[in-house]
């Protein structure tokens, strides 16, 4: 057991300077960290307690028996455990939304974007999110214009790292899916991020991960130098059907463009442009929120 502390005191020593994320994950629940306000982490003289020392000179103590394993996620690691996804050479922040789900941040410009995709399947008072539609139920959200996710395809396997897809209904929902103190995003406040980053013709090269495991080649122009960080894990079209996973990605806005329909941005693989788009409402996107 001695060992044990021993080399993890060492591995964490030696890591520390290339990760940014801590998981404590324990029985009671999971306590995570930005490792980047980490000192250390040692243990008292009997070894039953870890603690965990921040710059500022803070103590958190976890007792060895609560543990149940520590995980270190690599700057460049999604906070599901996905590798390449973000920029290692950029500092990430950390939120939480309401179902406990825990997702990098990143800062570009005047604003704070999450840095990955929102996985949430619950509204911000904890209402559920209605899921599971049939192609038809999902082409009638038009009608009835219900709030929806899925996973692509219908298959939990891409929850790590695309996140949910959502209709702009659950997007518009006054229930909100994003958090308390962040917002699903307008038109608006994407038009300023891409501004910051040169405008719409260069902006989603900026955007893009350059991992080619999840962008199909030639991934045109991607330096995923702000951090956004955006995949491509595809949509779900308004007739129900699933296509482009590999070669684009789209995020909703909160802004309608006309009755049916609303503004996203997209990425794609064979450019470098982020693209301004209003599909139909039915469209199943990812979300990323703004804080407030």
């Amino acid at each position: 057991m001695k060992n044990f502390f021993f080399y993890l005191l060492l591995f964490t020593s030696f890591i520390t300077a290339a990760q940014t994320q801590q998981n404590i994950n324990k029985n009671t629940g999971t306590v995570s960290n930005v490792l980047t306000t980490i000192d250390s982490i040692r243990f008292n003289g009997s070894s039953t307690t870890m603690e965990v020392v921040l710059q500022d000179g803070t103590v958190e103590s976890h007792s060895i028996s609560d543990i149940q394993n520590v995980n270190f996620i690599s700057a460049s690691q999604h906070s599901c455990g996905a590798t390449n996804v973000h920029n290692p050479n950029l500092s990430y922040g950390s939120m939480t939304d309401q179902q406990g789900n825990v997702y990098k941040t990143i800062v570009i410009g005047n604003q704070e974007w999450m840095a990955e995709n929102l996985k949430t399947n619950i509204y911000r008072n904890g209402e559920p999110i209605t899921t599971n539609l049939t192609f038809e139920e999902w082409l009638n959200s038009a009608i009835t214009q219900i709030g929806a996710w899925t996973f692509y395809y219908n298959n939990s396997q891409y929850d790590c790292p695309y996140g949910k897809l959502y209709n702009w209904y659950a997007v518009a929902d006054p229930r909100h899916v994003c958090p308390s103190g962040w917002h699903e995003p307008t038109d608006g406040e994407w038009t300023t991020l891409t501004d910051y980053l040169g405008g719409e013709s260069v902006a989603g090269g900026k955007m893009k991960s350059t991992g080619l495991q999840y962008w199909i080649s030639p991934n045109t122009d991607a330096t995923n130098e702000s951090g956004f960080s955006g995949l491509p894990g595809g949509s779900r079209f308004s007739l129900g059907e699933f296509s482009n996973i590999g070669l684009n990605g789209m995020w909703w806005s909160s802004s309608e463009n006309a009755i049916a329909y609303a503004w996203d941005r997209s990425l794609n693989y064979d450019d470098a442009n982020a693209v301004r788009f209003p599909p139909n409402k039915t469209n199943g996107s990812y979300v990323r929120c703004l804080r407030d």
